[in-house]
């Protein structure tokens, strides 16, 4: 049961950051009415270099990438899936949280729908990852054979 919530909450979590790349992340500003897809090709364009290095866009793309990587994993058991799909998890979420801090200034009534998605794939990655450990913590705990103490 453990595996399929893992394998569940981890395709949720690469749907969410593919989503939100299609979404703006910023309710009011210059994001407000533009995707963070076409802040890359902006930026990529070099129309706002004198704002943004061009090394921007790579970041703002590290979300849409974990996910991709996580989907394209999910069908697959074993230690190097398990390893590929939990490091995608922790990228993905690491940078959804960081893009979405920057570009919202932690202001929730900032936050633009991209932003929202993003952090609703950070929380089924947080699941996927509890998920992952409650059957190691199970394992770990045993109950105490013998007489009782006083």
């Amino acid at each position: 049961m453990a595996r399929l919530v893992v394998l569940l909450a981890s395709a949720v979590a690469g749907t969410c950051w593919l989503l939100a790349l299609l979404l703006p992340w910023t309710s009011t500003g210059a994001l407000s009415s533009a995707s963070l897809l076409d802040a890359v090709e902006l930026i990529r364009r070099g129309t706002v270099d004198a704002v943004m290095p061009s090394s921007v866009a790579v970041v703002l793309l590290v979300p849409s990438l974990a996910g991709i990587v996580v989907i394209g994993v999910v069908g697959f058991a074993g230690r190097a899936a398990s390893v590929v799909r939990g490091a995608a998890l922790v990228l993905g979420s690491v940078a959804s949280v960081g893009i979405g801090w920057r570009l919202t200034g932690v202001d929730a009534g900032a936050a633009g729908p991209g932003a929202w998605v993003a952090l609703a794939g950070v929380a089924a990655a947080v699941a996927a990852a509890v998920a992952t450990a409650i059957p190691a913590v199970k394992s770990r705990i045993r109950p105490r054979s013998g007489p009782a103490p006083d």
